[in-house]
């Protein structure tokens, strides 16, 4: 079965996200059991998204995968510079959120902030694009991307904001590619899962909820951001452009 998992990446995708997703149920289940009033997108997101990292990092962990899809530090510091410019979305999104939770409620937004961030670069920038990257670079930036967009429209399934969703979709895909051009330039997972670390916290700190949005936003912020996450898309192929220009042929792995 090891052996088996670590040479079929796609499925060993699809066996991560489908048994998080289910441990992930059974946990709210058993939860929801003794306290009925309990849900997943006003209390239990934190816990859900502590499953899914879990479950990420020891597969990864038991088949030994962890250096070969990029977690690992940078080998320079100058890596971390290329991602200052990034930060004017989460700067973005607190002057447009501002702070909407509760000091008590903190703990728990950034605990579902780091299990979303590890999770979600692990699975997609980790071991889907380590199974897709052999068919070509494109390929692997362009289908794990989609593949992370569609994966947000469940949001509406669960109690979230139709619009909200479809917009969600739109810059996940986006940012979903530019996260993966980055890992690519970057030559390592890190700098990506501190950076979707810091802007879902920043998101959730804004709105007091785990990602999953029942109310309706503006229209003009929705598209707002979306297009802060098409300029970072370019932004970072420009960043993959001038990476492999200045180095020299690497195999088509994450062994970075």
């Amino acid at each position: 079965m090891k052996n088996f998992l670590y040479r079929h990446g796609l499925i060993l995708f699809l066996v991560v996200l489908f048994g998080r997703g289910l441990l992930g149920m059974a946990a709210v289940k058993g939860i929801q059991f003794v306290n009925p009033a309990l849900t997943v997108q006003d209390d239990l997101g934190w816990v859900v998204m502590i499953i899914y990292a879990t479950c990420a990092i020891a597969v990864v962990r038991w088949l030994k995968i962890d250096k070969e899809i990029g977690l690992t530090m940078p080998t320079s510091a100058k890596t971390w510079y290329t991602w200052l410019p990034v930060l004017v979305i989460p700067l973005t999104l607190v002057f447009l959120l501002g702070f909407n939770t509760t000091w008590g409620h903190i703990p728990f937004l950034l605990i579902a902030a780091a299990g979303v961030a590890i999770n979600e670069e692990i699975l997609f920038r980790g071991i889907l694009l380590r199974a897709i990257l052999p068919f070509g670079t494109a390929i692997a930036i362009i289908v794990p991307s989609l593949l992370f967009g569609i994966a947000h429209l469940g949001n509406i399934f669960v109690g979230g904001d139709v619009t909200y969703a479809l917009f969600q979709f739109g810059w996940a895909t986006f940012g979903g590619m530019a996260l993966t051009a980055m890992v690519l330039a970057n030559k390592s997972l890190i700098p990506a899962i501190v950076f979707h670390f810091i802007l879902d916290a920043v998101e959730y700190a804004g709105t007091g909820a785990y990602g999953v949005h029942s109310s309706d936003y503006p229209i003009e912020w929705l598209t707002a951001f979306l297009l802060l996450n098409l300029a970072f898309l370019i932004y970072s192929l420009y960043l993959l452009k001038v990476s492999k220009t200045n180095s020299s042929k690497q195999p088509k792995s994450l062994t970075l």
